[in-house]
């Protein structure tokens, strides 16, 4: 394969050691890039401030730079850092509809190709979205569901899964994984890992606790984690609703600060491998990411049958899916499917079923897709590598 390696690529999004969902997609593609040859840098929305730096890692350096005037989406910062490293193209992997237009096209002014890396986690996309999009020189999406989606709307997409790492993302022994968690052996615990950012939220929380409740009615020896962060004033009162419906005493909590500041990937691990089962029935989203992981895991899901997660589990062998009873129009202009909660609770009870009747086979089941389907480095070597090799011809042709 053609070593040529003179292609200047330029991320932005989390900084990659921020352990965000996004950041840890980034740190696996980065980190690949820098093993094949290519100069990486990163503008990085999250994690650094004031200064550049260079970021040293085993696969390389990695120049990052931290936001300017634009601390959300860096949409400055974008610009000054992809002229001051000299980058040919820049791939933001964020929801682009809050970077500034007028930033994009100084960005391009300078011969640096702007190609998002992006979630469509709604149907119709929000205007912001398909209106930046007009500027992108390439698009890449995160799932079938959003290319189907821009083309409806005269984008044509790129479409790279998300990935996990398979070598890392492994299945424990349950009984070793819950007691380092110091969590209890003799019960059924579902799962939860994300965001708490909005009321309504978009990650179903008081849905999900509605459906628990009566799940934990007809199996007393029952538990639900919730790992997430609740400190913004904004955030669904998880807590709160949970004494109201009379569940606390079954909700298991770890210390905010610590999740939200202090947890690393291997504590990801093992909370993903104490778990019988992840809860993530989403009213939107682009991918989600925790659906693929916990699968990694040897654990099945239980999904809202909307957007991108009707690609993500194997019904009736890999998990379950819920499904919405309304639709709710967001504040950025585009629809919401919340979850019935009576049609999660029946989910609930289906992989129940699946793991007291099948549940080596579900075990198996969950980590096969997984391999099958989202191994990064498989995605790497097949869609990244081809892809940008051509790019670097395209922009950098032989000879010049």
């Amino acid at each position: 394969m053609d070593k040529r390696r003179d292609l200047k690529i330029m991320f932005l999004g989390d900084g990659i050691h921020t352990q965000s969902g996004y950041s840890v997609q980034m740190d696996w593609l980065i980190r690949r890039f820098l093993l094949e040859g290519f100069q990486v840098a990163q503008v990085a929305k999250a994690g650094v401030y004031n200064h550049w730096v260079n970021f040293p890692l085993p696969e390389g350096n990695l120049r990052m730079y931290p936001p300017i005037n634009d601390p959300n989406f860096c949409s400055d910062s974008m610009f000054y850092s992809a002229r001051h490293w000299g980058a040919h193209i820049v791939i933001p992997m964020i929801d682009i509809w809050g970077i500034d237009p007028t930033w994009i096209n100084n960005t391009k002014q300078l011969g640096c190709k702007f190609i998002p890396y992006l979630p469509i986690d709604s149907s119709p996309p929000t205007p912001g979205v398909l209106r930046n999009l007009q500027f992108a020189d390439r698009i890449i999406t995160f799932s079938k569901f959003g290319q189907r989606e821009l083309k409806r709307h005269g984008y044509i997409a790129e479409m790279f899964y998300e990935g996990v790492d398979i070598n890392f993302l492994t299945p424990m022994d349950k009984k070793e994984a819950r007691e380092k968690a110091q969590l209890p052996q003799d019960a059924f615990i579902w799962g939860m890992i994300a965001a708490n950012k909005e009321n309504p939220p978009r990650k179903a929380f008081q849905e999900c606790l509605e459906a628990f409740k009566v799940f934990s009615d007809a199996h007393p020896k029952s538990f639900l984690f919730i790992g997430t962060q609740q400190i913004s004033q904004g955030s669904f009162p998880i807590k709160d609703y949970a004494d109201y419906l009379g569940i606390t005493d079954k909700l298991i909590i770890p210390d905010q600060i610590y999740f939200s500041l202090m947890a690393t990937r291997e504590d990801i691990k093992i909370w993903l491998n104490c778990f019988d089962a992840l809860l993530h029935p989403s009213s939107t989203e682009g991918f989600g990411l925790t659906i693929v992981e916990a699968q990694s895991c040897g654990k099945p899901v239980l999904a809202n049958k909307v957007h991108s997660m009707q690609e993500l589990i194997v019904d009736g062998k890999t998990g379950a899916f819920a499904v919405p009873n309304r639709k709710f129009w967001s504040n950025a202009n585009s629809y919401w499917e919340q979850p019935d909660p009576m049609s999660i609770y029946i989910a609930m009870e289906k992989i129940y079923q699946m793991l007291r009747d099948k549940g080596q086979q579900v075990a198996i089941d969950c980590r096969k897709n997984i391999v099958d389907n989202f191994n990064v480095d498989m995605i790497f070597k097949e869609k990244w590598l081809p892809w940008i090799l051509n790019l670097q011809d395209e922009i950098l042709p032989k000879g010049n």
